[in-house]
């Protein structure tokens, strides 16, 4: 199953029992709505944030935190962005935690994407590297949102009643906006990527999930680096498993990473893309509506491959 995260407002309980209920669903980490507005405006931090904190860590969970934006220009954006920082910080969340932001108020539509930027540029600026930001899988349909110009690129979307989010590169899907524990209704999401529920190290102002990642390859392919810090090229081809145990199929680059099922020998695997990770090197399939799978390939150490378990065409 694909890791699960829990976001958390006034609306559900601060006791520790809550918390530790969400930890026996298989829920790994919750995101806690801390402020909404700026200090000048709204100024709203949610009055059962600390303890939500508090007890979601002794449930074993890890958090994470998010700012409901009400933002009408950038300089509100900023704002907004110092009022959240400035919480976020008196309630110790610290810098290895997401702060995302919370897109859906209708007053803040105009120039979104640049207020958004604003806001999540001035949250990194204060020392906190791993941002992203949360809508309605609407906003990404009509426009309104253009994730080629937000700075994060993660993705938290909502959408549903539905078997997938609807949205390209989806890192994290809130699914449900009813799932319940004891009896209490809470919005729940899949972690696609481990972006919320896998611990981050910062190193140099950067952030990665788990270690960090060799250094990659002098070749001459397309290229891009993933909110997780990972390196990937681009390829089209197809990989045979050789290995008589066959390989595990993950939703992220990672070992890690939730487990979507073990292909046995004999399996192809069709790919567009390859990164040298944690180790290993990835390989990256389509499995349509912008949903990915990752299948380590082989054994890699400083950027090259050392050992294959498989054929490559």
């Amino acid at each position: 199953m694909v890791n699960l995260v829990a976001d958390v407002a006034s609306f559900q309980p601060e006791d520790l029992g809550f918390f530790k209920a969400l930890a026996s669903q298989g829920v790994k980490a919750v995101i806690v709505k801390l402020t909404e507005g700026s200090a000048d405006g709204t100024a709203y931090i949610n009055p059962k944030a600390q303890n939500q904190i508090i007890n979601a860590r002794k449930a074993g969970l890890l958090v994470n935190a998010y700012h409901f934006a009400r933002y009408t220009s950038i300089q509100d954006a900023k704002n907004e962005a110092d009022f959240f920082v400035t919480t976020a910080k008196r309630m110790g969340i610290g810098t290895d935690s997401v702060m995302a932001v919370d897109l859906e108020a209708s007053e803040i539509t105009p120039n979104l994407n640049a207020k958004t930027n604003a806001f999540l540029q001035y949250v990194k600026d204060c020392g906190y590297p791993n941002v992203d930001y949360y809508s309605m899988a609407s906003w990404f349909w009509n426009g309104t949102l253009n994730p080629d110009i937000i700075l994060a690129k993660n993705k938290w979307v909502a959408n549903y009643g539905v078997s997938q989010p609807g949205v390209n590169n989806v890192g994290t899907w809130q699914f449900s906006s009813s799932w319940t524990v004891n009896g209490v209704k809470v919005d729940m999401s899949y972690d696609f990527s481990g972006f919320y529920t896998e611990r981050h190290v910062t190193t140099n102002s950067e952030s990665v999930v788990n270690t960090p990642k060799p250094k990659p390859q002098a070749v001459t392919y397309d290229s891009w680096t993933d909110n997780l810090g990972d390196v990937w090229y681009k390829e089209d081809g197809k990989f045979t498993i050789t290995v008589t145990e066959g390989i595990v199929l993950r939703w992220g680059a990672t070992t890690k990473s939730a487990k979507i099922g073990v292909l046995p020998k004999g399996s192809v695997v069709k790919y567009d893309a390859f990164c040298h990770s944690g180790g290993y090197v990835w390989i990256r399939q389509p499995r349509g509506n912008g949903q990915y799978g990752y299948l380590p390939t082989g054994e890699s150490s400083g950027g090259k491959r050392t050992s294959s378990w498989g054929k490559f065409e």
